[in-house]
This record gives C-alpha cells, sequence and structure tokens, in this order.
C-alpha cells in the first residue's frame, strides 16, 4: 500500500541515460517514491495495473507499443502522467489524452519540479501554492540557495501556465493573464485582457486546471481572477474590463469568505 503523504511513480524509459537523469531528478523530491523503471510499455502495463502508481512518467518512443499507445490503454484508475519525448509535436497528442504534462527533451530539474508541481495539485486537488521547500532538500552550498530562488519564482501564482486546445493548436496560457472565465455550455470563454479564446472545456474542468486561490467561482458562469476585481456592488462583482458580472444566489457566502475574510 502506498505512503499517504508520499506519490509512488513509475518511470517508462528505454533510454538509459534519460532514465538515470529521471532517476536522479526523483531522489531529491522528498515526497516521490521510485517504484519501478520500466524499459518497454508492455512491461509497464502489467506493473501499472498491479503496482497501481500515483505517476507515470512515460516516453513517447519506445519498443514495440508507443507511450500514446501506453496511454490509450489506460482506462481505470488512471494516474496522473507525464509525457517526454525530443519532438515538439507529440505535446498535442500528449493532451488530447490529458496528460497532466508534458516534457521537452533535454529537460532541466527546474522543469522537472513545475512537472510535478501540476501533478501534486492536481492529485490532491490543492487550493493553494506548493511549497518549494518540499521539493528541494535543505543545503547551505551558494548554489543550492541560488536554485532555490529560481525554483521559488518558477513555482509563483505568476509563472503559472496551462494549457489549452484552440481550434487545432494548443495554447500555453498564463493563467496570471486570464481575467475571467465565461461557461458556455460544453464550452468556456477564456477572457484576456486583449482577446479571448473559446475552448472545449466545462467549467468544473477549467476550475481543476486553474486550481489555485487566485481564482474564485462566482457563479454557474463565471470564474474570476481575484486580482482583476475593481469593486463588488449588491450582488455584482466589476471587473478591469469594466464589465459586471452577477453573483449567484448559493455562491453568495463563499465569495464573501474568499474576497472579505
Amino acid at each position: 500500500m502506498n505512503n499517504p503523504c508520499q506519490l509512488s511513480v513509475i518511470i517508462v524509459e528505454n533510454d538509459q541515460t534519460d532514465a538515470s537523469t529521471l532517476k536522479q531528478y526523483i531522489s531529491r523530491i522528498p515526497f516521490l517514491n521510485l517504484l519501478t523503471v520500466c524499459r518497454t510499455a508492455i512491461d509497464a502495463l502489467d506493473l501499472i495495473y498491479i503496482k497501481k502508481p500515483d505517476i507515470i512518467i512515460v516516453d513517447v518512443n519506445l519498443p514495440m507499443m508507443s507511450g500514446l499507445e501506453l496511454i490509450s490503454g489506460l482506462t481505470s484508475q488512471k494516474p496522473q502522467i507525464i509525457l517526454t519525448s525530443a519532438h515538439q509535436q507529440y505535446a498535442f497528442n500528449g493532451f488530447e489524452l490529458d496528460v497532466t504534462d508534458f516534457l521537452l527533451k533535454p529537460f532541466d530539474y527546474q522543469r522537472f519540479i513545475k512537472a510535478i508541481c501540476k501533478v501534486k495539485q492536481r492529485h490532491y486537488n490543492l487550493n493553494s501554492d506548493i511549497s518549494v521547500k518540499e521539493l528541494m532538500p535543505k543545503r547551505n552550498s551558494l548554489l543550492e540557495d541560488l536554485n532555490t530562488r529560481t525554483a521559488t519564482k518558477a513555482l509563483s501564482k505568476e509563472e503559472r501556465f496551462i494549457w489549452v486546445k484552440v481550434d487545432k493548436k494548443m495554447m500555453n496560457l498564463n493563467t496570471s493573464e486570464i481575467v475571467y472565465v465565461e461557461g458556455l455550455r460544453d464550452y468556456v470563454k477564456i477572457h484576456l485582457a486583449k482577446m479571448n479564446y473559446v475552448v472545449n472545456l466545462t467549467m468544473t474542468k477549467t476550475e481543476e486546471l486553474l486550481g489555485n486561490s487566485s481564482f474564485i467561482r462566482v457563479n454557474r458562469s463565471f470564474i474570476i481572477n481575484k486580482s482583476f476585481i475593481i469593486c463588488v456592488k449588491g450582488n455584482t462583482i466589476e471587473t478591469s474590463l469594466n464589465n459586471s458580472l452577477p453573483i449567484g444566489v448559493n455562491y453568495k457566502d463563499a465569495v464573501k469568505q474568499l474576497l472579505f475574510n
């Protein structure tokens, strides 16, 4: 049985150098527990169902069965997935399969940390920032101090990004630039200061993607970035785009608590 305080990981990677790099990165993060490394997707399939990992880190280019085929074959109790490849075009295929993040090879430790933060936030459905202290061991050297400060910046609210599909391409949006999100049945319209994007997502899925305390759901149809709220008048909220959005009856108490407490 997995330790509830840790996230268990299976690596699926046939390149020995890349697998060793991932093992080293994982060993530096205390809450990650590496279960095993698989060289093929066939081997991984059995172990995933037996060991039930929280995370799988899988490369696209694997012998006999690709990483994408492996992901497609996972149906029940699907773990969080980080897809890796040396080819950027596979990012689109990965996000079509609802992977948590895509890492373009070669990637450094700081980029790996960001991917793990996305995984942890999605796994626990966190509403607050993840402290970099959990991710990096305490050391006194100047180099480690520099790495910590760099990672802290990378994990700040201002640097959080989400991938969304717009038309036939994937867009990487900085959440700090999102003013509000409007629900349109099976779609949402993401409003930025100077443009907007219509995305095939539900409001519930959008809340999960945004997943932090910078955003607040004010009714069934609107999620607002608190940084862009100008004022609250009665049952409406005015945003920096000079529009008024209604506060739903069932959301009033939650809105007051989040904004004024």
